[in-house]
């Protein structure tokens, strides 16, 4: 197996990955949604992060584009390497996001 074909398997398998994804997120959130606790929050951050995915890597493919097409092959590597941070730090930000909205703020309490 060559690596250009691993890459193609790849772009066809991974938007359907994430897409099922996106379904067991919306299952997960009628389902716990209005229970709350932590199943409520598992299915809003993988919500979130499949929301984010989406259109993130739509985003992402424009502004590429516009990278490679204007500023050449090497803009485009850097803005490759951003997007790659930018898309594996963005689930542990919304996991961070989702817990500190759990919590009740102390001031909004009454006394």
């Amino acid at each position: 197996m060559l690596l250009t074909d691993l890459g193609k398997d790849l772009a066809l398998i991974l938007p359907m990955l994430i897409l099922v994804e996106g379904l067991i997120g919306l299952v997960a959130w009628f389902a716990f949604g209005s229970k709350g606790g932590r199943g409520a929050r598992i299915a809003v951050w993988l919500g979130l992060v499949t929301l984010t995915f989406w259109c993130g890597s739509a985003a992402a493919f424009v502004l590429l584009n516009v990278l490679l097409f204007t500023l050449g092959s090497g803009a485009a590597i850097v803005g490759a390497v951003v997007v790659t941070a930018f898309m594996l730090t963005m689930p542990f930000a919304w996991a961070i996001v989702v817990r500190h909205h759990d919590r009740p703020d102390v001031a909004s309490q009454p006394r």
